[in-house]
């Protein structure tokens, strides 16, 4: 846990090149980084892993610090995907603070929790926000198993997985991830059926973050989805002691599918596309 908050400290504290508040690498600014992220670490799962590489050397960071001087709220802008990836968590009032202490992309992908609506819609205008599930499941708890095998998708694989995620809107594989070997397949003949991919594995905080799991359509009802999970799950906990996905609240048959994987819900969060003004905002709401 130190050695994350020192990460913190150094990644926030270390660059001032979107007018974040400066935090110094102290003892009490490292208390309150620890705070603010660990204080619930499936909640700021993507804040941490944010902090590691290589995903560190494309995350600008605002704080915010309360009159107490501790940080209260922060943003991380994720700037290697476009648009721009904005994760938002703290204090509503410091989350405003953020947006509003320096330029804002004119698009961005915001990540947020409830309490922060009133401060996204201050700054950006949303198109079609969705409600999300934040599941996890422990390692203690796994008891998963499945007649049908994954294997592990290597570069042979990606031409079949990337014409298994056309029938998917946004889904790209992770080629940092990819090439670590985490991300599962299952094939029907010579068709890649179902695929099941990772967004980051931290090992500072023993903890993985899956997603694009995708069915082809002319295969769903068999099997494929719960098989790709289990077989990507078994080989994340030869490595961390807990698995965090992200599921639409509307999307009931992959809900279900988790809960019967031994998934629960931990929290509940919005994404959103977001634009600067209502044109763009309709310019991104005739692309999706």
């Amino acid at each position: 846990m130190a050695q994350m908050a020192n990460l913190l400290t150094d990644r926030i504290g270390g660059r001032d090149v979107m007018q974040q508040c400066a935090i110094p690498a102290d003892a009490p600014r490292v208390k309150t980084a620890e705070r603010l992220l660990f204080n619930d670490a499936i909640a700021a799962a993507y804040h941490l892993a944010l902090l590691e590489r290589p995903y560190s050397d494309h995350v600008l960071w605002r704080a915010h610090r309360s009159v107490a001087g501790e940080m209260d709220a922060a943003a991380a802008f994720y700037s290697l995907r476009r648009p721009t990836i904005i994760f938002l968590i703290g204090d509503a009032l410091g989350v405003d603070a953020c947006l509003a202490s320096g330029n804002m992309p004119d698009t961005a992908y915001v990540a947020h929790f409830p309490q922060h609506c009133r401060a996204v819609c201050r700054h950006y205008e949303q198109v079609q926000p969705a409600l999300m599930h934040r599941m996890i499941l422990s390692r203690a708890a796994f008891r998963g198993g499945s007649a049908l095998a994954a294997t592990v998708l290597t570069r042979k694989d990606l031409p079949a997985l990337e014409a298994l995620y056309k029938h998917e809107s946004g889904f790209r594989a992770d080629m940092h991830q990819f090439d670590q070997g985490r991300y599962a397949g299952i094939y029907a003949g010579d068709s890649l059926v179902a695929a099941a991919g990772t967004h980051f594995v931290s090992p500072q905080t023993s903890i993985a973050m899956i997603g694009n799991v995708a069915t082809h359509p002319e295969h769903r009802g068999c099997g494929y989805g719960r098989a790709v999970v289990l077989g990507l799950l078994r080989m994340l906990f030869e490595q961390v002691r807990c698995v965090c996905l992200n599921v639409r609240e509307n999307n009931a048959p992959a809900v279900k599918l988790y809960q019967t994987l031994g998934f629960s819900t931990h929290c509940t969060y919005y994404e959103s596309l977001c634009a600067t003004s209502a044109k763009a905002a309709n310019s991104l709401l005739r692309a999706v």
